[in-house]
C-alpha cells in the first residue's frame, strides 16, 4: 500500500472555509460546525486517493480537480508529492480564470 499524500491547504483555501463557516453560522452555528466538519473530513480523504474527484471543465487541467461536499466545491492541485487545496466554494459561484496559488 502506498504511503499517503501530504495535504496542504493554500491560504486562499483556508480563508474560503473561514468564510463558509462564518456564512453559515449566521443562520446555524450547529450547522455550520457541520458542513466544516465535513468539508475537512472530505479533504483528508484525498490523503489516501489523492486521484479523487474529476476534471474541473472550467480549467480542463489533469492536474487540478474537484470533489463536493454538499453545495460546496474543493478545488484541489495533484502534485507529485502532495495535494494542494486551491479553493472551496459555493457551486453557484463562478471560478477564478486562473486558479488560486497554483504551482
Amino acid at each position: 500500500m502506498d504511503a499517503p499524500m501530504r495535504v496542504e491547504w493554500t491560504n486562499c483555501a483556508a480563508d474560503d472555509l473561514i468564510s463558509i463557516q462564518d456564512h453559515i453560522a449566521r443562520d446555524s452555528h450547529q450547522y455550520a460546525v457541520v458542513v466544516v466538519d465535513r468539508i475537512i473530513h472530505r479533504v483528508i480523504q484525498l490523503e489516501s486517493f489523492p486521484e479523487s474527484g474529476s476534471i474541473v471543465p472550467e480549467y480542463s487541467r489533469e492536474d487540478i480537480r474537484e470533489i463536493f461536499v454538499h453545495s460546496y466545491r474543493i478545488i484541489h492541485q495533484l502534485l507529485a508529492n502532495e495535494v494542494r487545496v486551491l479553493t472551496v466554494c459555493h457551486g453557484a459561484n463562478p471560478l477564478p480564470q486562473t486558479p488560486p496559488e497554483i504551482r
